[in-house]
């Protein structure tokens, strides 16, 4: 009898700037692919993939079939006019810090649409565009509810497959303080519809691992013992605040740097980490355990902030992410190639 193909998920971590790591990881993976098949494109080496956030952005150029290589440049090239230096730009008021958000994401909208549109043949691409199963956490702040987007893989959903592409990855990537809350409308041949106040998916599933594994378990119907889950971080800062530190108000946590957005987006994705291998072990007592890699830098107490748009902090990405891709890269193909 065949043995059934494993059902493989990518997750991509949420992590601005610091998307960087796992573009660059993911476009040696390609280059090491391509030389195996090279009519293959990545994303049919994955039956899901979810991203959130910076993720969300790369999952979805992934998924439209956007070389990795063209997305690492994508992130050197317009970096500083996403995130720039507070000195380049007129900087708010204290005042006006908590109100509005510290940068405009028209820019990172412009360039999303054109770079996603030009990867589906001059259109701009909706969801149901997408050439693989994609699930991109965003949290839906008209109604107070997360929200999980989803290509149309299931007879049940009936909505997001009709949003455009685009407007869901800022959706996700729309970090409370960096950006404002996104809203949107849309119109196509699919329906209409409008979506209100959308902001980052990484204030609930900053590593949405333990969304692909419940996707693909609830809605995909997979055994646990078929799933094989690659999982991308961007980066694992360590923020230690010291006693003897004077007490910080409110503008050291949230503004020009918000700190506290980071804590909690870092703490989020490392005890995902956690889940998974503490479920991965139950399903393991019960001879129904899953094929898990987890690839992750550790940037210790010098952390690079997720708006960071220097040169230097760019090139020091892209190191971590050549040596990510150095150390890892073996492990990678053999995870992806085993039966």
């Amino acid at each position: 009898m065949e043995e059934k193909k494993k059902f493989t998920i990518l997750t991509i971590d949420g992590g601005g700037i610091r998307g960087l790591i796992p573009a660059k990881v993911l476009a040696e993976l390609e280059r090491e692919l391509k030389l195996q098949n090279p009519d293959k494109p990545l994303y049919e080496y994955f039956d899901l993939i979810c991203g959130t956030s910076t993720g969300a952005i790369l999952s979805i150029a992934i998924a439209l079939g956007i070389p990795a290589k063209d997305l690492v440049q994508f992130y050197k090239e317009h970096a500083e006019s996403i995130f720039p230096r507070w000195y380049l730009k007129v900087l708010p008021r204290k005042s006006r810090a908590i109100l509005t958000s510290i940068y405009s994401n028209k820019t990172l909208r412009r360039k999303l649409k054109e770079i996603y549109t030009e990867a589906n043949g001059g259109k701009i691409p909706i969801i149901n565009d997408l050439k693989t199963n994609v699930c991109i956490p965003v949290f839906n702040g008209n109604d107070g509810q997360i929200n999980v987007i989803k290509t149309k893989h299931s007879e049940d959903f009936f909505r997001d497959y009709k949003l455009p592409a685009h407007e869901v990855a800022l959706s996700s990537a729309s970090a409370p303080v960096y950006f404002p809350p996104h809203t949107f409308s849309f119109s196509n041949e699919f329906g209409e519809g409008v979506n209100v106040n959308m902001i980052d998916g990484g204030i609930f599933a900053n590593n949405p691992s333990l969304v692909g594994i419940l996707e693909a378990t609830g809605k995909l119907n997979q055994d646990f013992s078929d799933i094989r889950l690659l999982s991308l971080g961007t980066g694992k800062g360590k923020h230690i605040i010291k006693k003897s530190w004077k007490p910080k108000d409110i503008w050291y946590w949230l503004f020009p740097k918000p700190r506290l957005l980071d804590i909690i987006l870092d703490s989020q994705a490392q005890i995902t980490e956690q889940y998974i291998l503490f479920l991965k072990r139950m399903a393991e007592k019960k001879d129904d355990g899953f094929e898990y890699l987890r690839v992750q830098y550790d940037l210790g107490g010098d952390t690079i902030d997720l708006n960071a748009s220097s040169k230097r902090d760019l090139q020091r990405l892209e190191s971590i992410g050549d040596e990510l891709a150095k150390n890892n890269l073996s492990n990678i193909l053999k995870f992806l190639n085993s039966k």
